[in-house]
């Protein structure tokens, strides 16, 4: 008997009396604690139903009375549960029911498969163990294999990371969808460093805590899958390791004997191998394939990564993301499929996408980018087979996209043979939303992406036609945060690529000049309190959108070259899009001003801070805001630089340094800082003078010019360096520069690109006067010397210029040099529009 200790518990983890079992565990489960957000004890966890066929279904829940204890509370006993399922919610007619063994070595998880059901329907169940009885969940069957149903609608999901709190608006909103199953397609928890088994169980119970996560399982029947984060990021079959020093296979077989202890399974692991690709049917409407793309696949090539330059390796055919046996099963499944519609499940992004907007290709080689043989199979089998209207369903990326499926991603012309649509996540934020929409413009076969908004994607299945909708919510982590439809898409029957169809609240329009549309231009969606809500650049066609819940915002519009908009208040009323045009002047001379701003997500600083451009480049100089990476000598220097048609991807330049011995090793670049005292417009039309004194010579002062006319791709800089001692100093001087945006690396003429990581800074002597740094947006920073005279240092983080200079008492000796930004083009050379500027 253990309702005393049920009713003891219970009352413990309402106050917030338990010690918990983890460090840091106890105040988790305090937040989560608050009256009645858990379950009834013994059932605190909740209950679910998963995998069902058109005949059977699995249950499950777990007992635990406390469930932040590493054994929930729960006696070293097995206990007897309970199970019933009913035709009706009010139980008056069961036809199914049972007891099954809670056994504590699987800390009382609770495993039901439930067969001898009726095809396409609807069934409630619960739970009883002693005194307590579960709530009452509602799942399914599924029509038989070849019966002819009109609709299916269900929905997908990805990457939960944990809130703080444990309210998930996007599943809030999912449990209260007509739905008639959840795939889940992996992210279900996020890993810690710990291995143990004990770890793993305490993370899925503590994501069970989530009151919206219990909701939504217990009203569909979920299909559920790994991804990374529920064994360790970015894992590849046996490649990795635990980085708390367990053997790969001991924290694979924790990882996977947790996940099955807290979700409903047909199967069970055995140790680090565990079967759970499969495949369903809706009736004669629609076939899933269902893809496990962790457990099997090749480890990640040239060093994994992101925005990362391809190398031989990952054009290797025998590399693949599921394994032979597994991509042979999936290829079966495209040939012989007669469903109305084939889906193929899977965890990330199947459609390329080069980071890279120049000649150069940048891939994330996690994704089906790092394994392009083992891809392009699948796209030829659906090109040979032709199964009718196959859509491909993924997640992973913490973004929402719509992505046509080409039989040849080379040939942007090429036929498209199928639909991907992707879900954002349900909370995970996204680091990276900047660099995709940067590189946007060479990938066109993507028609819809969004990463500023968390959420899930609900989808509609008729013989005629799919319905994506594209629900996102404002804070993920508000349980009562509402949700919206940011778009939908819909493909045809017979029809491959997604359409879109309808709008969405929000505000959409067209950047232009003239008849010039505007590409990277940037759009400021200010609250009505002038804070600043997104950041929205343009695209190609000088288009951009932004998603809005109903209320009072200010449109801003800039660009580099071009004089800012004023500003527009607008109103969002639901269910409508509001226009979103601006026309923009471009600059005729050139300035030095405050109160301007660059665009670009990297972009820095504040109104009190000066800029000085024309209508071919602009760059601010710090004169309020301080970047920690240079204390307390962040005024006086460059913080963000673009060309026209660019956004900003500068960290910073420190600019005229000046270091009392050579600089070198990793922190190089942070030698010789200038505290600048004074930063001022010495001329509208374009000058801006610095002053200041090195902070390792206190006797050496600095004064450095800025100036810019019409025209010109470049900005002047001289800086004058004085020897206000008594005595003669050998001083080293010269500039660095951090590059601050995606596919970094430094340029010096005579070495090409220096890709050499952070740890590794070498020295170069130039072939010719110039450093430059370049990324994937084909944009070149460049400072170009009057003279050789200088020894380049760095890698291809950051790069910089030293030569020595002794100055006697009271000398003087200037630096000169030009900043310029510019866009490479197509020139596989990104360098030599640097070599241009010297002609």
């Amino acid at each position: 008997m253990i309702n005393n200790l049920l009713d003891r518990r219970r009352f413990l983890i309402l106050t917030g009396g338990v010690v918990a079992a983890a460090v840091g565990a106890q105040a988790l489960w305090q937040q989560r604690a608050a009256a009645l957000s858990l379950d009834e004890a013994p059932f605190t966890l909740g209950v679910a139903s998963a995998d069902p066929d058109a005949g059977s279904v699995a249950l499950w829940t777990r007992l635990a009375v406390d469930p932040a204890a590493a054994d929930g509370g729960m006696p070293d006993q097995v206990i007897d549960v309970g199970w019933e399922v009913a035709a009706d919610e009010d139980f008056t007619e069961v036809v199914r029911s049972g007891q099954v063994p809670a056994r504590p070595e699987q800390v009382h998880s609770v495993h039901v498969l439930v067969d001898g059901l009726s095809a396409n329907t609807w069934y409630w169940y619960r739970f009883t163990a002693d005194a307590g009885t579960s709530r009452v969940g509602r799942t399914r069957t599924l029509p038989a294999a070849q019966q002819d149903v009109d609709r299916l609608r269900f929905a997908f999901v990805s990457c939960a990371a944990w809130t703080g709190t444990g309210r998930y608006s996007a599943y809030r909103d999912l449990a209260e969808q007509d739905l008639d199953l959840v795939l889940h397609l992996g992210d279900y928890i996020y890993e810690t460093a710990p291995g143990s088994l004990a770890e793993f169980r305490r993370l899925h119970a503590l994501y069970k805590s989530s009151p919206d996560l219990r909701d939504a399982h217990a009203r569909f029947p979920f299909i559920t899958v790994w991804d990374d984060h529920e064994v360790l990021n970015n894992w590849a079959d046996d490649h990795q390791a635990s980085p708390d020093g367990l053997p790969w296979a001991e924290r694979q077989a924790n990882a996977f004997q947790a996940y099955y202890e807290h979700l409903p399974m047909r199967t069970q692991p055995k140790g680090a191998d565990w079967q759970i690709y499969q495949r369903f049917r809706w009736g004669g409407l629609a076939e899933f394939s269902v893809l496990d793309t962790r457990q099997y696949r090749s480890d990640q090539a040239c060093g994994d990564g992101m925005n990362t330059p391809p190398c031989d390796a990952m054009y290797d055919e025998a590399r693949t993301m599921t394994g032979p046996e597994q991509e042979r099963w999936l290829l079966e499944g495209v040939a012989t499929s007669t469903a109305k519609w084939n889906v193929i499940a899977q965890q990330t992004i199947l459609a390329k996408f080069d980071y890279d907007l120049g000649p150069g290709l940048a891939y994330n080689l996690d994704q089906w980018d790092g394994y392009p043989a083992a891809r392009q199979r699948i796209i030829d089998a659906i090109a040979t087979h032709r199964p009718s209207n196959p859509v491909i369903i993924g997640g992973d990326w913490h973004s929402a996209w719509v992505n046509d499926v080409l039989i040849d991603f080379d040939d942007p012309g090429s036929e498209v043979v199928a639909t991907e649509f992707v879900t954002t996540s349900i909370s995970s934020g996204i680091g990276w939303d900047a660099a995709v929409r940067q590189g946007l413009p060479a990938n066109p076969h993507v028609q819809f992406y969004e990463g500023g908004y968390r959420g899930y994607t609900l989808c509609e299945v008729t013989p005629e036609r799919w319905t994506s909708k594209l629900r996102i919510v404002i804070n993920a982590g508000d349980g009562a945060s509402p949700a919206s439809t940011e778009a939908t898409y819909e493909v045809r029957d017979g029809v491959p690529g997604a359409v879109r169809v309808g709008g969405s609240d929000g505000v959409a329009g067209v950047v232009s000049s003239g008849d010039q549309a505007l590409l990277n231009a940037e759009i400021l969606v200010r609250r009505a309190d002038g804070s600043i809500l997104a950041r929205v650049p343009t695209d190609g066609s000088g288009r951009w959108h932004q998603f809005l819940p109903a209320g009072d915002y200010v449109l801003g519009a800039h660009a580099v070259g071009y004089e800012s908009a004023d500003d527009r208040p607008i109103t969002i009323e639901p269910g409508g899009t509001v226009d979103g045009d601006f026309a923009l002047a471009r600059i005729e001379g050139s300035f030095a001003a405050a109160g301007r701003s660059l665009p670009g997500p990297y972009a820095e600083g504040t109104a009190a801070d000066l800029m000085i451009g024309n209508g071919e480049l602009a760059l601010t100089v710090a004169r309020e805001f301080a970047d920690p990476q240079l204390p307390n000598a962040t005024t006086g220097q460059p913080i963000n630089l673009a060309a026209v048609r660019h956004l900003d991807q500068l960290d910073w330049i420190n600019l005229g340094l000046v270091a009392s011995s050579k600089p070198e090793g990793t922190e190089a670049w942070q030698r010789g800082l200038v505290r600048c005292d004074t930063v001022t417009v010495a001329d509208a039309a374009g000058v801006i003078n610095t002053s200041g004194v090195a902070a390792e010579l206190t006797g050496v002062s600095v004064a450095t010019s800025y100036s810019i006319t019409a025209g010109q791709a470049w900005i002047t800089v001289a800086s004058r360096y004085t020897n206000q001692g008594s005595a003669p100093v050998t001083v080293w001087v010269g500039d660095a520069i951090d590059h601050d945006g995606p596919g970094q690396r430094s340029g010096i003429p005579g070495h090409g690109t220096i890709t050499k990581p952070y740890g590794e800074p070498a020295a170069y002597q130039p072939a010719r006067p110039w450093i430059g740094m370049t990324g994937s947006d084909r944009q070149v920073y460049g400072i170009i010397y009057d003279d050789a005279d200088f020894t380049g240092y760095g890698n291809g983080n950051w790069i910089m210029s030293q030569r020595q200079v002794t100055l006697q008492p009271g000398q003087a000796w200037t630096l000169q040099r030009r900043i310029a930004a510019l866009d490479s083009g197509d020139d596989p050379d990104a360098w030599a529009v640097l070599d241009q500027l010297l002609a």
